[in-house]
């Protein structure tokens, strides 16, 4: 019997290593460099593009890309619009959102915006995007950037599974406003609560809109999650979070139990900076089927459904070893 169990364990540890394997990622190193040429209508000694325009601006912005690698290679130029990231800082990204919020994407106001160019080893060429403001008057800012990044050649679908490859990428800032006052103060306003998973948690996601062109940072944040019985369940609490303009932010509050339970739970929500304070109390209420569906994504649940399925998968190990024990034990008799 000792023997038996020998060999299920083996076997057990065989198929885990087979179905569950270890994925390994490789970095890039620089192979090219950007650089701004930076127009007249600059507005501060920043070395990204800091605009001063106005409704009539048309113009061109140039930015030098130098290969400095020993090959060829090809480069993809974007321009991007800003968004608030749940992580808490500014990003960009190729769809438009500033709309949806009372403001205008920067890709809007850009004729070219995604563009390749090919470089020889140790060349330089010039990207350029031509700006036009087309008779857009606004207030505050404007922000967007141009990504920068090396296309790499069609890889085998073998290749594609035995690594996980980040291809080398440089992003550089563009600011664009039509006036040097005093930017105008943020409006902020609490959207929807709403119960969700989110890294194998249960949460409440709160969504928090920005309706001003205007962004900022160094934020204080801080959730507190409390069930009927005022109890606090959970919460979110961290520093330095970004807002971009005429974006919204998704803050994702953590329950403390592994499982999310049916009821009636209020959230507070408080975000403080210099640009101001905000307090926002909701009130969300989850059925069975809200409750079911959140914890069926979470990282609770995929334990539990790995546990079974390991379990099972054992027990048939053993029971597949006493058949064939016993057949060898007929046979031999």
């Amino acid at each position: 019997m000792r023997r038996l169990l020998q060999n299920a364990v083996w076997i057990f540890l065989f198929i885990s290593f087979v179905y569950f394997p270890v994925t390994r990622g490789y970095a890039e190193t620089p192979r090219f460099t950007v650089i701004p040429e930076l127009p007249q209508n600059q507005a501060s000694e920043a070395t990204y593009f800091d605009l001063l325009v106005n409704k009539e601006t048309v113009q061109e912005l140039i930015i030098a890309v130098h290969n400095t690698s020993s090959e060829e290679i090809t480069i993809t130029a974007d321009a991007l619009n800003s968004y608030s990231a749940s992580t808490g800082i500014i990003s960009y990204q190729r769809k438009k959102t500033a709309e949806d919020y009372g403001g205008k994407s920067f890709t809007s106001f850009v004729s070219n915006p995604i563009q390749e160019v090919r470089l020889k080893s140790g060349e330089e060429r010039k990207v350029i995007f031509t700006l036009d403001l087309k008779e857009t008057v606004f207030d505050g800012e404007i922000l967007g950037a141009f990504l920068f990044e090396e296309v790499k050649p069609q890889e085998t679908a073998h290749e594609a599974d035995a690594s996980l490859e980040s291809n080398y990428q440089l992003q550089l800032g563009v600011r664009m406003r039509q006036s040097l006052q005093e930017l105008p103060k943020p409006d902020l306003k609490l959207v929807e609560t709403k119960a969700v998973e989110k890294n194998g948690k249960p949460t409440l996601k709160s969504s928090i809109s920005n309706i001003r062109p205007v962004a900022f940072g160094n934020i204080s944040v801080n959730t507190t999650i409390r069930d009927k019985n005022q109890a606090i369940v959970g919460g979110f609490k961290s520093e330095n979070f970004q807002f971009a303009q005429n974006s919204v932010l998704d803050l994702y509050s953590e329950f403390e139990q592994e499982e999310l339970k049916p009821g009636t739970y209020t959230i507070r929500i408080e975000l403080s900076s210099q640009r101001g304070t905000w307090v926002f109390d909701d009130k969300v209420v989850i059925d069975r089927q809200a409750a079911k569906a959140v914890n069926r994504t979470t990282i609770y649940a995929a334990a539990i459904a790995q546990r079974n399925f390991l379990f099972y998968l054992l027990i048939a190990i053993i029971l597949f070893l006493l058949v064939k024990r016993r057949k060898n034990s007929d046979e031999s008799e």
